[in-house]
């Protein structure tokens, strides 16, 4: 990574977590549940403004080793904010900051780094069964993921390629459910959002895609708990100005523990590892697992 990108992640890192105004309440006094919260799990009130950063590493392999294996691998920032201007409603931003290097058998590489594609959406909670300390809650989701990365350019000036883009230049609608049950020391969560990507620069299309989260937490202590998940994400193949991509496309499936600390009032971090145990991807992807870090701050 360079040293640009990483001074820039670490100052977005402790703007983040530099405290703000002084709140009228604490998040869980103005809520009533007293749950460590991931970004976009949390209960709503009205008023509530969360940010948060997350961390994450990872990468893939895809084709035959020593054949046409290609390598890529990402460092990835994610700076969000979500405001809940109604006690039913969610509004939320998301925007990466990305480092990825791509490598082909022959060692050749391709670099890039910089802003991605913004992510913007809406969360309405159309059931809960009580307004305050609510056991059972139900939303929808509505969001759409904007093209704001630039388009990335070697030094000769020719496009770098797909895999070192950091962004598809589509705008991609995605629509999702969710359920959350909350039960003394336990709480759970299910959810389900569908993608529909268009097609964006040099004719490249993902394919719709379905990604779940099955999830428990246990929270002994008003300080930590420990989070146990099921990710899974069903897509149909990429194409190229619509030839299919061989490989791609298909199940997996993604074992993700989690730790979630709150060294203080309103903030939570967390780590965790979604590990890939379940692989049906079309042709040959190999992904790595993907580590993971985050802080929330509550207003």
């Amino acid at each position: 990574m360079r040293p640009t990108l990483a001074v820039t992640l670490v100052l977005a890192s402790a703007v983040l977590l530099v405290p703000g105004a002084p709140a009228w309440a604490c998040a869980t006094c103005a809520c009533g549940d007293p749950t460590l919260t991931s970004m976009g799990t949390e209960q709503p009130f009205s008023g509530r403004l969360r940010l948060s950063t997350t961390l994450r590493a990872w990468g893939h392999t895809v084709g035959e080793d020593n054949v046409n294996a290609q390598r890529l691998r990402e460092a990835r920032m994610d700076v969000a904010a979500a405001y809940a201007p109604l006690p039913w409603l969610f509004l939320a931003a998301t925007l990466p900051l990305q480092a990825r290097e791509v490598r082909d058998v022959s060692l050749a590489r391709e670099r890039g780094w910089g802003v991605g594609d913004l992510e913007v959406s809406a969360k309405a909670f159309l059931f809960q069964d009580k307004a305050f300390s609510a056991d059972h809650l139900f939303s929808v989701l509505a969001g759409v993921k904007l093209p704001t990365s630039p388009v990335l350019h070697a030094k000769d000036g020719t496009e770098l390629g797909l895999d070192a883009q950091l962004g598809s230049g589509s705008v991609d609608p995605l629509f999702g459910v969710a359920y959350q049950h909350f039960r003394g020391e336990w709480s759970f969560v299910a959810s389900a959002t569908g993608f529909l990507p268009t097609r964006g620069i040099q004719g490249f299309r993902a394919g719709a895609s379905v990604r779940t989260t099955l999830a428990a937490q246990y929270q002994p202590s008003a300080r930590w708990a420990v989070r146990l998940g099921l990710d899974g994400r069903f897509e149909k193949a990429a194409d190229i100005n619509g030839e299919k991509e061989e490989d791609g496309g298909g199940v997996i499936g993604y074992a993700s523990p989690d730790f979630l600390f709150s060294p203080a009032t309103d903030v939570v971090l967390s780590a965790g590892v979604r590990v890939p145990f379940f692989n049906q991807l079309h042709g040959r992807v190999s992904p790595t697992p993907i580590a993971m870090m985050s802080a929330a701050y509550d207003l």
